[in-house]
């Protein structure tokens, strides 16, 4: 190795380096938010859950009852995503080789299916009252207590959101989300309550019918949760945006003449990868090394929430050389290779 090349490899091992500590500050700094959040969110739900218990028992309001019975929900939540990020950053060891990220999406699993579990009973419960129950007003009271859970909720959902996107954390995502449905709840016993003390009684089984709305727009809500933390843990490709930006930075590396099979998968709040490129059948298996590493260096330094890279290399010949992922050629959207 003349002392370019040692000088070249050198500086690729720096930059390898470099990005590892981008990705790992990135891994740290979306743990320590998505913790803060979630805390927060914890000592919120504990607040709303006692007020709304209190008011709807005093007031008589069953769709306050409900909501503080949603809130419950949210609290189960806010455990769920504490534990599923604080095990995303556990090391790897010799029973989980590639990490403990997984468990971020069966925490956002489970999180979906508790909110769907809690839409089976209320929606069942609703029907039962409107059918069989007592239909009376309930106190004003409810309607204040709506008002101000509706203005906390919909605050911490922004909040939540605005973090969910920042850090590209799904488990976020969800646990923004409840907030939004428990907004949705207060705003729904807010309408029915009103309602009922403007209109008089004859109105007052808007109180029960809220909590039926209440269960169906959970329930629609649980239903996209579980499908995305399912198609994670199932290993599904991510979106045709995100693959072609993760795999714009290949055929631009020095070396690299074509490439194909990219794969893609979520790995609880980060992304694995892997792929085939095609090198000079001239080049020595050091260099074909040299390239495969700058390929996966381009790849990590511009996309600090890829959690690894695999890059295997073959001769551009006949037998490798494939119609797709060749450089120079217009690349398409569809993944190449699949």
């Amino acid at each position: 190795m003349d002392k370019s090349e040692k000088h070249a490899h050198m500086n690729l091992a720096t930059a390898r380096r470099e990005a590892g500590v981008r990705r790992d500050a990135f891994a740290a700094q979306r743990a320590k938010e998505g913790l803060r959040v979630s805390w927060l969110s914890l000592v919120v739900n504990i607040f709303l859950i006692a007020s709304k218990l209190a008011v709807g028992i005093l007031s008589g309001s069953y769709a306050m009852i409900a909501d503080a019975v949603h809130s419950v929900v949210d609290l189960a939540s806010d455990v769920a995503a504490i534990f599923g990020l604080k095990m995303a950053a556990v090391p790897r060891d010799e029973n989980h080789p590639y990490g403990h990220h997984k468990f971020a999406s069966l925490c956002a699993l489970l999180i979906a299916l508790s909110i769907f579990g809690f839409c089976v009973g209320l929606i069942y419960t609703s029907v039962r009252e409107l059918t069989e129950g007592d239909l009376k007003v309930p106190g004003l009271s409810a309607c204040w207590m709506a008002l101000v859970a509706m203005i906390i909720k919909e605050a911490m959902y922004h909040y939540a959101h605005r973090q969910a996107v920042r850090l590209k954390s799904r488990i976020l995502l969800a646990n923004a989300l409840d907030h939004r449905t428990d907004a949705v709840a207060s705003l729904l016993v807010l309408v029915a309550v009103g309602v009922a003390h403007l209109a008089g009684p004859s109105w007052a089984f808007l109180d029960k019918l809220a909590g039926l709305i209440l269960g169906a727009l959970m329930g629609y809500e649980s239903f996209k949760l579980t499908w995305g933390a399912t198609q994670d843990l199932l290993d599904a490709a991510p979106s045709h945006e995100i693959i072609n930006d993760l795999r714009e930075h290949v055929l631009p590396v020095p070396g690299v003449l074509a490439y194909h099979n990219f794969r893609a998968r979520r790995v609880g709040d980060l992304y694995e990868v892997d792929l085939h490129i095609q090198v000079a059948p001239e080049k020595t298996v050091t260099e074909g090394h040299s390239i495969a590493d700058a390929v996966e260096t381009a790849i990590l330094n511009r996309h600090p929430e890829v959690l690894d890279v695999m890059v295997h290399v073959e001769p551009a010949d006949g037998r490798h050389l494939r119609a797709e992922g060749i450089h120079g050629q217009k690349r398409t959207v569809r993944l190449s290779g699949d």
